[in-house]
C-alpha cells in the first residue's frame, strides 16, 4: 500500500514538473545564470544551522556528562545525520545515535528521555512560534500574496493549538493523568493508546520542568534553536532567490514550516512534497518552486551526511572507549581494599 502511494506521489509530481515545464526550464536556466555565490551561501547557512543544533544538543541533552566535549556533541549530530540517510531507521537514526551513545556514556535512561525530550521542546517550540508569526502576518494581510491567506490561519491555529495542549500539560498534570485515565479505562484502541499516555505523562512533564529550568536560567546556547531553523529557512530562501521564485519572507516562513510538516507522514518525498505545494499554493509559480525545493532538499540532506560518515566513525570509537572505561570502573568497585 505505501509503495503504491509512493508511486503515485512520484507521478503527481512528474506531472507537474510535465505540465510545468517551460517554468521550470527556465527558473533552472536562471540558477545557472546566478553563479556559484549563491550554492557557497546556502551551503554556509545550511552549516550555521547544523552548529545551533549542536550547540543546543550540547547544552540540554550531552550536559548530562560533563565529560562530553563539544566534539562528542557535534559527532552525535552528524553521525545521527548520516544514519538517518544512509540507513533504514524509519527516521529515527539521529535520536537512535544519540540514546546509543549517551547510554554508552553512562547517562540512566530516566534522565536520558527527559532531557531529550526537553530538547526536542526547546526545539520545537521555537518551530511554532514561527509558523504562529508568520502564519498571523499572511492571515492578517501584513504582507500581500496572491492567494493562500487560508494556509495564514491555519498555521496560526495549529501553533495555538499545540501551545495550549503543552501549556495544560505543564500547569495541570493531575487533570490530564485523570481525563486521559477515564478514558484508558475503555475499550478499543483509543483506549489503549490513552493507557499507554498515560504511562509516558510522568517523562514528558519531567521534561517540561527541565525546559523551563533552562529557560529560566538563560545560556547563550538555548539561541542553537532560533540559528537552526533561521539559517535552513535561509537556504530555502537562497534557493528561490536563485531560481526565480518571487514571494515575500513571511509567506516563505509559513511555507517551509508547514511543509516541513510533511515530514511525519512515512513516504519518500512527502516533505519536498509539502514544501512545494505550500510555496504554489502562496503564490509561488510551480516551476520555481519544484527547482528551489530540491535543490534545498540536496544541500540539507546531503551537506550534513557526507562529513557524518566520518562523525560516525569516530562516535564508535568513542562509544567503545567509553564502555571500556565503565567495565573498568565496575571491576575496581568490586576489588577488595
Amino acid at each position: 500500500m505505501t509503495r503504491a502511494v509512493a508511486i503515485v506521489a512520484a507521478g503527481v509530481c512528474a506531472l507537474l514538473v510535465v505540465a510545468h515545464g517551460g517554468q521550470f526550464v527556465k527558473a533552472g536556466d536562471r540558477a545557472l545564470h546566478a553563479g556559484w555565490q549563491l550554492v557557497a551561501l546556502a551551503a554556509g547557512l545550511e552549516a550555521a544551522s547544523i552548529a545551533g543544533y549542536v550547540l543546543l544538543l550540547h547544552r540540554v541533552v550531552a550536559g548530562a556528562d560533563r565529560r562530553l566535549g563539544l566534539k562528542d556533541s557535534y559527532d552525535m549530530t552528524l553521525g545521527g545525520a548520516a544514519a538517518t540517510r544512509l540507513l533504514p531507521t524509519a527516521g529515527l537514526g539521529g535520536a537512535a545515535v544519540t540514546v546509543w551513545a549517551l547510554r554508552a556514556r553512562g547517562v540512566r535512561a530516566g534522565e536520558l528521555s527527559a532531557r531529550l525530550l526537553a530538547f526536542l521542546l526547546l526545539l520545537y517550540s521555537v518551530y511554532m512560534a514561527g509558523l504562529l508569526a508568520s502564519g498571523a502576518t499572511v492571515a492578517f494581510g501584513v504582507v500581500r500574496v496572491s492567494n493562500g491567506r487560508a494556509l495564514g490561519v491555519l498555521g496560526a491555529a495549529t501553533a495555538i493549538a499545540v501551545a495550549a495542549t503543552i501549556l495544560v500539560l505543564f500547569a495541570a498534570p493531575s487533570r490530564v493523568v485523570r481525563a486521559v485515565d477515564r478514558i484508558g479505562r475503555r475499550e478499543g484502541s483509543l483506549a489503549s493508546a490513552s493507557r499507554g499516555a498515560v504511562a509516558r505523562l510522568p517523562v514528558l512533564h519531567a521534561s517540561l520542568r527541565r525546559s523551563w529550568q533552562e529557560l529560566s536560567r538563560p545560556h547563550p546556547a538555548l539561541l542553537g534553536a532560533v540559528a537552526y531553523w533561521a539559517f535552513d529557512v535561509g537556504v530555502l530562501v537562497t534557493m528561490l532567490h536563485a531560481f526565480g521564485g518571487r514571494l515575500p519572507l513571511a509567506a516563505i516562513v509559513l511555507a517551509y514550516f508547514l511543509g516541513t510538516m510533511f515530514n511525519v507522514v512515512p513516504l519518500p518525498g512527502s516533505l519536498s512534497g509539502g514544501l512545494v505545494g505550500s510555496l504554489i499554493a502562496l503564490g509561488c509559480p510551480a516551476g520555481s518552486a519544484i527547482a528551489a525545493v530540491l535543490a534545498y532538499r540536496a544541500l540539507a540532506v546531503w551537506l550534513p551526511a557526507i562529513p557524518g560518515v566520518a562523525s560516525l566513525a569516530r562516535l564508535r570509537a568513542s562509544v567503545a572507549d567509553w564502555r571500556l572505561d565503565t567495565d573498568n570502573r565496575t571491576l575496581a568497585s568490586q576489588l577488595p581494599v
